[in-house]
């Protein structure tokens, strides 16, 4: 069984995006299906629900980037008591919004897009060079298109 935690530090994500849970909810599960993972213990995923300013911070402490992004990853891969902790999302409701509307996408398409980046990030996924990149963003459409399908 998967659970997600969300912890909501800002209260844009409840005016912009109030039906967040079930798009990061199915984000979550199709990213788990679609990559066939398999955990014998009860898999936990935090989601930290912020803004720009904190995400800020949090991209400047863990990754030396004094700028705010859409999504930051913190990968936990610990087990304890038949729990398995896959690890922390930070997503901001303000760059996701930006973002949407720069790229011409629906503000749920991209919090889905990003959600999915994020989980494999915690999977252990990559971008740091071009065969990275192209293999990550292979899964992320492949993702992405059967969370489509659903809605």
């Amino acid at each position: 069984m998967t659970k997600i935690t969300y912890n909501i530090g800002d209260k844009g994500w409840k005016k912009h995006f109030p039906h967040f849970k079930k798009y990061i909810g199915q984000a979550v599960n199709e990213t788990l299906k679609q990559m066939d993972i398999k955990i014998d213990e009860d898999i936990v995923v935090s989601i930290f629900l912020t803004s720009n300013n904190e995400i800020k911070k949090l991209n400047n402490q863990y990754r030396n980037k004094n700028k705010p992004t859409n999504v930051l990853s913190f990968p936990m891969q610990s087990t304890s008591d038949g729990i398995h902790l896959l690890g922390d999302i930070v997503l901001s409701n303000q760059t996701l919004l930006e973002e949407s509307i720069e790229q011409k996408v629906k503000k749920y398409d991209h919090l889905c897009k990003m959600t999915i980046h994020g989980m494999l990030h915690l999977l252990g996924y990559d971008h740091n060079t071009e065969k990275q990149f192209k293999r990550m963003n292979k899964f992320e459409n492949l993702i992405f298109d059967n969370i489509k399908h659903l809605s």
